[in-house]
């Protein structure tokens, strides 16, 4: 039985399963406004389909299964990875984003243990049917000199690097959300990420200065980013099962 047939049978639609860090992650309402984009992504990503497919398109869902502080080897050992498995069957899709801790640990390096847990990633999705999607980390906001920095050094280039050797499609987030904040100018850029001064709220009292986690609105604006480019593929994988499902 093929792919389209089973999801028809069972009434099961596709899903995109997320795996990754605390910039795609779910919060808990006592880090309001902190949020990552996989909170937002179902939504937008659902229009951005319909759109694309110029019918109207059912719900995608979205299991995000990202979490604080994830690296690729955390995230398996912690039995995240394993749920990224379980929640995962023929034909969804797998967007995977992680880069922000891995550089913080040598052994991860980004040509050798990094780009090896991505490889193990990509090849345990295919064995299930399923479609990896790789994305490069999103960018911090740390500016000198009025020039926005690059604060991930070779990761980014070695997701890029590994997306075409394995033929995965890549959605260049460090790319996209470094226009996006560039765009906006250093000042203005604060208002994508999670920035309250002393006593503005209850949850941070003495205020707080995030460069790195976004806060709802730019976890928005991130999704919606994150929502075009992976449209294109959520739509070949469903135009797939289409044309698989039996006349």
């Amino acid at each position: 039985m093929s792919v389209g047939a089973r999801r028809a049978e069972t009434g099961r639609g596709l899903r995109v399963v997320l795996a990754g860090d605390s910039t795609m992650a779910p919060y808990v309402a006592t880090a309001y406004p902190m949020s990552g984009w996989g909170a937002h992504l179902g939504a937008a990503l659902t229009a951005r389909c319909a759109t694309a497919a110029e019918q109207p398109a059912a719900p995608i869902h979205v299991v995000d299964l990202a979490k604080n502080g994830a690296s690729t080897q955390s995230h398996r050992e912690e039995g995240l990875w394993a749920g990224v498995l379980e929640e995962t069957r023929a034909g969804d899709l797998v967007v995977i984003q992680f880069g922000h801790n891995d550089q913080k640990r040598e052994y991860l390096d980004p040509w050798g243990g990094y780009t090896a847990a991505l490889t193990r990633m990509v090849e345990e999705v295919r064995e299930l049917g399923a479609h990896p999607v790789l994305c490069t980390p999103v960018a911090r906001r740390h500016f000198a000199k009025g020039l926005l920095l690059h604060t991930h050094a070779e990761y980014p280039a070695a997701v890029i690097a590994l997306a075409e050797r394995l033929g995965v499609p890549l959605l260049d987030l460090n790319a996209r959300t470094r226009e996006l904040i560039e765009s906006l100018g250093e000042e203005a850029s604060r208002r994508l990420f999670t920035q309250l001064p002393a006593g503005a709220s209850a949850l941070y009292p003495e205020g707080v200065e995030d460069n790195t986690h976004f806060c709802v609105d730019g976890a928005i604006t991130v999704a919606e980013i994150v929502a075009e480019l992976l449209a294109p593929v959520v739509v070949a994988a469903l135009r797939r099962e289409r044309t698989a499902l039996p006349r």
